[in-house]
């Protein structure tokens, strides 16, 4: 089997996307794909959506202190950093963090396909995620790696 990477942008249809496995030859696999690769990428971004909305969730929580449990976390920040540290909360968010940094490789790899059909994917997923997830927004904070 001979693997050939092209390293400048080209259409056609027979790629090899990601894994052997994924491998399309014609135009019906190479539009599957596209739409698979809009959806990805649009999943991409409506998990850094929700991510940030834990996070607002988290802190706003985090924030309803009365005077006595400020003086405690004075007192005890040790012991309130190491519980937030291990709270169920946060492993959910390191579990998040985890897919959101496969999944941005894995499309940043689709990308470096150089499949210019596989590239406008990527880019109408990633505008289609934006307009579903992230129109509440007020600021563009855009501070992750291929976002």
């Amino acid at each position: 089997v001979e693997h050939f990477l092209q390293m400048s942008f080209h259409g056609g249809v027979a790629e090899t996307i990601l894994f052997e496995k994924w491998r399309i030859n014609n135009a019906q696999g190479m539009i599957g794909s596209v739409i698979g690769v809009i959806l990805l990428t649009a999943l991409y971004e409506g998990l850094k959506s929700y991510r940030r909305a834990v996070e607002i969730k988290k802190v706003c929580v985090n924030n309803t202190y009365d005077f006595r449990k400020v003086l405690t976390i004075f007192y005890y920040g040790v012991y309130y950093y190491s519980a937030l540290l291990f709270s169920g909360v946060h492993f959910f968010q390191t579990l998040l963090h985890v897919i959101q940094i496969v999944l941005g490789y894995f499309l940043m790899f689709i990308f470096m396909t150089y499949n210019y059909w596989l590239c406008i994917a990527v880019g109408t997923g990633t505008a289609l995620g934006y307009w579903l997830f992230q129109w509440e927004k007020a600021t563009n904070d855009n501070t992750d790696c291929c976002s």
